[in-house]
């Protein structure tokens, strides 16, 4: 029986290939995720309409990834303390390039942790997100004033100057489409920063391991990008953009894979690993090209 092909659903061509690779919170066989050797970006197939992944993420999808008691007050109040101090690394990221007369916008913004982290830098801050009960949470438990929230970035109808997606473009339906979108709601000399999982994370590119990659492929990640795949998005939509590698995890993560084919590793072995040897490993990474994180700046 011959295989059916498939077009990549990001840029069309039909010369792709299966990966052999379990995709977390798949339970069916029609869903699989493809390698496309054109635009190298992986894909899921077939792809969700953008209706569906509405009312998807409007509660299911946490449920699904987490628990049916995500939605406790007790448990957003953990998501958010663990999501914090990496909100303040992102904000660290590009203190340099915000003003106090910014106004700013988060899109797919959770509970808050980086809205939260950058209020106190920049004039206004707005986050849309789909999850209602996120949303509740930061107006009724965060209770800062600075903050505007609802679905949709045109709901808003005004401009941004810099506009922030962390790890939300890969679960857009038409990438290209919703970055073109964006433009008429960047104010003049405006900016967007991406960060996306990297494809090309050595875990799965040198390392192989097959346990890793059946944790990596995820349902709700339609895109799973390396720096190819994330241009060809920002050429196609029309922005400037430089794309730069960051590492999120520490050398302890890979080798506690490695070693137990599970996650929670991170910071397992520093009693043995000094950070010198784990910044040395990270820029071995970068020289690389396979971080776990892209992190991206675009412009008009």
């Amino acid at each position: 029986m011959t295989q059916k092909i498939y077009p990549c659903t990001l840029c069309g061509s039909y010369d792709i290939e299966p990966i052999d690779s379990q995709i977390r919170n798949v339970t069916d066989n029609l869903h699989k995720m493809y390698r496309c050797n054109s635009c190298d970006t992986h894909f899921l197939y077939p792809q969700f309409a953008e209706e569906q992944l509405e009312a998807y993420y409007d509660g299911q999808f946490r449920e699904e990834v987490h628990t049916s008691k995500y939605y406790d007050e007790a448990t957003l109040t953990k998501v958010y303390d663990r999501f914090y101090p990496e909100a303040q690394q992102r904000v660290a990221r590009v203190e340099a390039e915000i003003k106090p007369s910014d106004e700013i916008l988060e899109i797919g913004c959770s509970v808050g942790y980086f809205l939260n982290a950058v209020s106190n830098k920049v004039k206004n801050v707005f986050g849309t997100e789909w999850d209602n009960r996120a949303l509740s949470y930061i107006d009724d438990v965060l209770q800062n004033s600075k903050i505007k929230t609802a679905h949709n970035p045109q709901d808003f109808e005004q401009g941004f100057d810099k506009i922030f997606m962390f790890h939300v473009l890969e679960h857009i339906a038409n990438p290209v489409e919703f970055l073109i979108k964006l433009k008429p709601l960047l104010k003049d000399n405006g900016c967007i920063y991406i960060e996306v999982p990297n494809v090309d994370d050595i875990m799965v590119k040198t390392f192989n391991n097959s346990a890793f990659k059946d944790f990596y492929y995820k349902k709700a990640h339609l895109f799973n990008f390396n720096e190819k795949g994330l241009s060809y998005v920002f050429e196609k939509s029309g922005y400037h953009y430089q794309i730069e590698f960051i590492q999120r995890y520490d050398i302890s993560n890979h080798f506690y894979w490695l070693a137990n084919q599970k996650p929670g590793g991170k910071g397992a072995y520093t009693h043995l690993l000094s950070s010198s040897l784990n910044e040395e490993y990270i820029q071995c990474l970068k020289t690389a090209k396979q971080t776990d994180t892209l992190f991206a700046r675009l412009t008009l």
